[in-house]
């Protein structure tokens, strides 16, 4: 999956030893028309066959590349044209502002290199002749390395200083602003930029949440997820999916289990972040009490599984119910026994009326409506 991000393609082969071998997108190489882009496709653009390279020293060996049918062969890729060939790394969109938050790096660190070697400014008539006089020649400097004279000259000042100057003479400290009063600012803007080929808010990028509330958090999130889903569903149609196939086919061939008629597949997929577990699972309650999804469905959004979820809740049960008799049995008073099974117990509720109560009030309140209509 990194391959298939980082380089926009990546194929496994599938061997006779029911094990695969993975081959970065470099491996699958060009061989002029035969297979231009590694990859013979049909008139219809289906991809038929795959030309694929081991590695040498230091480079791919394509004077040894072997060819290999479509059929043999997982390829994954996420092209963004029906006739596109190979796969476009997912960040190569972003590319031109990586190189600009490189810079921006950089021009901030030399900044702070040059300003690191300023103490104060001293501004006075016949500054520079004055300064060649009071320097002396710096010993690990030589005039060949820098231009200009006052470059191999050094002035050392003592922590204490008093300049005496004559009117028009000045001494200016330097401001160290570092970095930019709007370095913080620029960053953030480029950052946000960067990761919006990958679908990626700067909250996730920056792993920073400080500036964003529930509302934002949960939009945000729920923006970064619906791309990792497309990613999750690419990655299950072109890969995973097609290789269980081929494994069953194989375990079925060795009679390793029987030939089955038909079979059901569920994918689990990594499942969407909490922000809130308390309101998550007062929404995931509600949906449940008015049928919008299942327990099972629930189950699945945290990783679990529904039937083992409640084998282990029949066995929590249980063993509190029966821990619950062995305190009323010892003491003689009752306690509820969800307590030990991390539920809360079943509030009280009063007894209900009795049969001749009920009619009573009835013709008690037969008896208001005749003084009402009196």
């Amino acid at each position: 999956m990194r391959e298939l991000i980082v380089a926009g393609d990546t194929a496994a082969l599938k061997t006779d030893k029911g094990l695969l071998q993975l081959f970065e997108a470099e491996q699958i190489a060009s061989n002029g028309k035969t297979f231009p882009n590694g990859i013979r496709k049909d008139k219809y653009g289906r991809p038929v066959q795959y030309r694929l390279c081991p590695w040498k020293s230091y480079s791919v060996d394509k004077t040894n590349a072997a060819t290999y049918q479509a059929k043999d062969v997982l390829y994954l890729c996420n092209p963004e044209r029906p006739s596109q060939v190979r796969g476009v790394p997912a960040l190569q969109a972003a590319f031109p502002m990586l190189h600009r938050i490189n810079d921006v790096c950089d021009s901030e660190a030399i900044a702070w290199q040059m300003l690191s070697r300023l103490a104060i400014a001293i501004i006075r008539e016949e500054g520079a002749a004055q300064a060649y006089t009071e320097s002396r020649a710096d010993p690990n400097k030589e005039t060949g390395e820098l231009e200009g004279d006052l470059a191999t000259r050094l002035t050392e000042l003592d922590y204490a200083l008093i300049f005496h100057g004559n009117p028009g003479e000045d001494v200016k400290g330097i401001e160290r602003t570092i970095p930019g009063d709007n370095f913080s600012d620029s960053l953030r803007t480029f950052l946000r930029l960067l990761g919006l080929p990958m679908g990626l808010p700067l909250e996730l990028i920056l792993l920073d949440w400080t500036k964003s509330n529930y509302s934002q958090s949960r939009a945000v999130l729920e923006q970064a997820y619906e791309n990792f889903m497309q990613w999750q569903t690419d990655l299950e149609d072109f890969f995973f999916r097609p290789l269980f196939e081929w494994k069953l086919a194989q375990w079925i061939s060795s009679k390793l289990i029987g030939n089955l008629k038909s079979i059901e597949a569920e994918w689990i997929k990594p499942t969407f972040p909490w922000i809130d577990q308390v309101k998550e699972a007062q929404a995931q309650s509600e949906k449940v009490k008015r049928g919008f999804i299942t327990h099972g469905h629930v189950c699945k959004s945290l990783n679990m599984d529904r039937t083992e979820v409640i084998e282990r809740r029949v066995i929590e049960v249980t063993d509190a119910i029966e821990k619950a008799k062995q305190i009323e049995e010892q003491t003689g008073e009752k306690v509820p026994w969800q307590i030990f099974a991390g539920l809360e117990p079943a509030a009280k509720t009063l007894p209900a009326p009795k049969a001749q109560d009920t009619e009573a009030d009835d013709e008690d309140e037969n008896d208001k409506e005749q003084e009402d209509e009196s």
